[in-house]
């Protein structure tokens, strides 16, 4: 049985003789709802809401390592 289009004899880049794995699949983007007539965004998202909170996270996850390491400091540096 004969390839389809003789692919064996086909051309081939450098990537497909790389023979590269798959690329992952990304997460589904979550886009707003436009309005068809306006073309305005309608309901939009408070994103400054959820990057306020991700900043609150890593603050304090900052703010508690900057203790663990003055008390750290403070044990090491005692005379």
């Amino acid at each position: 049985m004969t390839y389809p289009f003789n692919e064996h004899l086909l051309w081939k880049g450098k990537i497909q003789k790389a023979n590269y794995p798959k690329s992952i699949a990304k997460p589904r983007m979550i886009l707003p709802e436009i309005n068809w007539l306006t073309g305005k965004v309608m309901n939009p998202p408070d994103i400054h809401e959820e990057m306020n909170e991700a900043y609150r996270l890593y603050s304090q996850k900052y703010w508690l390592g900057v203790e663990e390491r003055k008390r750290i400091y403070r044990i090491m540096n005692k005379k």
